[in-house]
């Protein structure tokens, strides 16, 4: 890939087409957008730079198949301005991950914790943290769908306050991976809208980036409910 350089209950079945298009239109606004398409493309961008330099195991689960076919220079900008979650993860969905983490955040009043992870890495942490702490705060039921958010990881990261953000990207770097990295489907589909950025491969990514997350959702919050029956 050359780098982009315009910057830029029981378990449910998974939401039909017709309910993601419902659920993505009335959370999503055009500032929102904006912010998804900037920081997927900070994102194929890092992945473009790490795979250049023969590095991108550090992103698991993003198969280098999928970057290596990223070479038309209008797919990727064009691939982000139109989907609405994003590409990479944080663990973004434990919320027993980000509670503490926040926490140790705020603690380290004069010094930052400093972790194995690239700068570079570091430097897209911090960005995607801001995104995901100014939408939590504007528009919180949003970064379920954007982020794949846990209701606590929500929570947590609408209060802390913007001067540990420093901090908290050097302790999450380490955690990124791609989203979607077990299901093998979604990057094969990347992959085909990659080699052929066409409107019909890259609906199919969307739609199916949505009914994945619909799917997990409705999984999670099925887990929710028998956790809190169970210690009633």
């Amino acid at each position: 890939m050359r780098r982009a350089t315009n910057l830029q209950r029981p378990h449910r079945p998974a939401p039909s087409t017709g309910e993601t298009e419902w659920l993505e239109g009335g959370l999503l606004d055009g500032a929102t957008r904006r912010a998804v398409g900037s920081i997927n493309l900070a994102f194929l961008n890092l992945a473009a730079e790490l795979a250049e330099e023969g590095r991108l195991r550090q992103i698991p689960g993003l198969p280098s198949r999928a970057i290596d076919a990223l070479v038309d220079p209008v797919a990727g900008p064009r691939l982000c301005e139109h989907l609405p979650y994003v590409l990479f993860d944080f663990r973004f969905a434990d919320g027993n991950f980000w509670t503490p983490e926040i926490a140790a955040a705020c603690e380290s009043q004069y010094a930052v914790t400093r972790r194995a992870a690239e700068d570079g890495i570091v430097a897209f942490a911090r960005a995607a943290v801001m995104v995901v702490w100014h939408l939590a705060q504007a528009r919180p039921a949003a970064t379920r769908l954007v982020f794949g958010a846990s209701p606590t990881t929500i929570a947590a990261v609408a209060v802390m306050p913007v001067a540990v953000i420093d901090r908290l990207a050097h302790r999450i770097a380490p955690a990124l991976t791609a989203r979607f990295g077990v299901h093998t489907r979604f990057w094969l589909q990347f992959e085909s809208y990659a080699s052929r950025p066409d409107e019909r491969s890259l609906n199919l990514l969307r739609q199916l980036g949505l009914q994945i997350e619909g799917a997990e959702s409705a999984r999670h919050q099925s887990l929710q409910r028998h956790h809190w029956r169970s210690v009633a």
